[in-house]
């Protein structure tokens, strides 16, 4: 087992995060119409999209089905899938749109995908190349690179960007860049303090139970993925209402597990769920979006933030590394660079 030696520390990228994504948002560089325009193409008729994403780039890919589903007057039908899932999905004609998630643009099985694919194709990456379909970038030159094992500024930059593109799509109500990136900082300042008010020390922690929904899905994702990547620990994602038919047991087998309660609007099923685990459990924590009063796509941006600075704090208290973790390199190398058939 060996550091992943070619990135940066957690601290170091935790303090570059917010100039990043300062960086990638200038008004100047247009990549907020490029964002815009993806959006205007894959909403002005109604119309079917498969969004294809894996590891830290599925956060992305399920932002953009968050947009998708709400915009226009009825939404568009959205599906998420990993690349594999792409050759073995049989109505996959059926949608009109495929839009690739991809830092790099060359993950197994994207290409294959785009080549054979007969709707309208798009990609989603950090630097623009050249491919046969619609490619929109979200680096620009004033951005410095990200050099993490896990995706903190490579999720978090195009996420910026699709909610810049929301914003711009409401043009009576759209803010200016300048206005959005002071919000994104107060939210950053705001994500950072709630997570080091928690008093609770995750050193000995080994399972996590994420309670979340349809509605959350984004921020969820991210804190799964984090944990996993990074090898932190052992993080399990339960639906509220799955939780209620048979899920809790393993809660009650796992006393000393925490459950991360995760949601923007309390309704009766989270009054009923949080008596019962407060009243058996002492090891919960609830993470929500009430004191800012937006859409959906500023409340999961800001859970999302949440959950990055949440993903740390575990880190820290277990002295471990988020973005410069160790790992095996002979599984890692050959797992990451394999481009055979799926």
């Amino acid at each position: 087992m060996i550091k992943h030696i070619h990135t940066d520390t957690t601290s170091v990228n935790f303090l570059k995060l917010e100039e990043r994504i300062f960086e990638v948002n200038d008004s100047s560089l247009c990549k907020v119409e490029e964002f815009k325009d993806l959006l205007l193409q894959l909403s002005k008729q109604k119309s079917s999209t498969l969004i294809m994403a894996t590891g830290g780039s599925k956060v992305v890919a399920y932002y953009l089905q968050l947009v998708l589903e709400r915009i226009g007057l009825t939404g568009n039908i959205c599906e998420v899938i990993e690349p594999r899932d792409y050759f073995y999905k049989p109505n996959k004609e059926m949608f009109s749109n495929l839009v690739v998630v991809s830092t790099s643009g060359n993950t197994n099985g994207v290409q294959d995908a785009l080549i054979n694919f007969s709707g309208q194709k798009y990609l989603i990456c950090e630097q623009a190349i050249d491919k046969d379909c619609f490619v929109v970038s979200w680096a620009n030159e004033l951005y410095e690179k990200e050099k993490s094992f896990i995706s903190l500024a490579s999720s978090l930059c195009p996420i910026t960007l699709l909610l810049d593109g929301v914003e711009a799509l409401n043009l009576p109500y759209s803010h200016s860049i300048q206005d959005i990136n002071y919000k994104i900082k107060k939210l950053l300042e705001c994500s950072s303090k709630k997570i080091d008010s928690l008093s609770f020390d995750f050193c000995q922690t080994q399972l996590f139970h994420i309670l979340s929904g349809y509605d959350t899905k984004v921020s969820s994702s991210a804190l799964e993925s984090n944990l996993v990547e990074a090898g932190i620990g052992i993080p399990i994602i339960h639906d509220k209402g799955s939780f209620c038919h048979g899920r809790s047991n393993l809660l009650f087998q796992n006393p000393e597990s925490v459950v991360f309660y995760l949601e923007h609007q309390r309704k009766e099923l989270d009054d009923m769920l949080l008596y019962y685990i407060d009243k058996e459990y002492a090891n919960v924590s609830v993470f929500d979006t009430e004191e800012i009063h937006d859409s959906i796509y500023w409340k999961e941006y800001y859970l999302l933030l949440q959950m990055y600075f949440l993903s740390k704090k575990i880190a820290n208290d277990k002295n471990m590394e988020l973005t410069q973790p160790e790992y095996n390199p002979r599984l890692v190398k050959n797992f990451y660079e394999f481009k055979g058939v799926m």
